[in-house]
């Protein structure tokens, strides 16, 4: 398991699932999206657009700058999974 996440094809993969999960998700979320919650309720909203695809674009970045940056791959995975929250926030 722990091979996997050091193979080079891996962030690519994720990041393109990332992408296609944002793409898919998009046309059935909200206007906008709770980014910040106080006491149980949201009090901050950013556009679907900017909240489903903002992760996906920095991981494409990241994916750009791996060869010089050791920690960028460990970055795509934590923005995959800011990722994964943001689709789950999107559809309650």
């Amino acid at each position: 398991m722990i091979k996997l996440l050091f193979d080079p094809k891996t962030p690519v993969v994720v990041t393109a699932l990332a992408l296609l999960a944002a793409m898919i998700a998009v046309w059935f979320s909200p206007s906008e999206i709770p980014i910040h919650f106080m006491n149980g309720h949201a009090d901050r909203f950013v556009s679907k657009w900017l909240g489903l695809f903002s992760s996906p674009g920095i991981m494409l970045l990241l994916l750009g700058i791996r060869k010089w940056l050791d920690s960028a791959v460990w970055m795509i995975y934590v923005l995959a999974l800011l990722q994964l929250f943001m689709l789950w926030v999107a559809f309650i």
